[in-house]
């Protein structure tokens, strides 16, 4: 037998030998890739029964905000009625006020820094008695 065909056939056989290895590695390397899949997907499911519960809380309180929110909502508007019926309230007081300045011989209404002896939340009873004490001077003095 002729020495080059003696090596064809042995690179022949090299070749049938890488390609089987090549082949066999492929295999077992496309096996443990299925059992890592397999391993990540009992995984996820395992994962999966903790997500109905956290998805259940998140909408139980998410349900729990939009009812604060809606209280809040409707406190907001008590609160308004209540600022506008005290404006109301007043004003009303304001103009009796007024009025009885225009009444009142001693009170200069058309006076330009006249302005009317308006209550505020922060005056006090003796607030009182001390502007009437005033008011009562200042008419003994003209």
């Amino acid at each position: 037998m002729p020495t080059w065909l003696i090596w064809v056939i042995v690179i022949v056989v090299v070749v049938i030998i890488a390609a089987a290895i090549v082949s066999m590695t492929g295999r077992r390397r496309a096996a443990q890739r299925r059992r890592r899949a397999d391993e990540l997907r009992q995984q996820a499911t395992a994962q999966a029964s903790g997500l109905t519960e956290s998805h259940r809380q998140a909408e139980d309180l998410r349900a729990k905000a939009d009812l604060a929110q809606s209280e809040a909502a409707r406190a907001e508007e008590r609160a308004a009625d209540a600022e506008g019926s005290h404006q109301v309230e007043q004003a009303g007081y304001e103009d009796k006020l007024r009025e009885a300045d225009r009444v009142d011989p001693d009170v200069d209404h058309k006076a330009g820094d006249y302005e009317p002896d308006v209550w505020n939340d922060e005056r006090s009873e003796t607030a009182k008695t001390t502007e009437t004490q005033q008011r009562s001077d200042t008419t003994t003095e003209r």
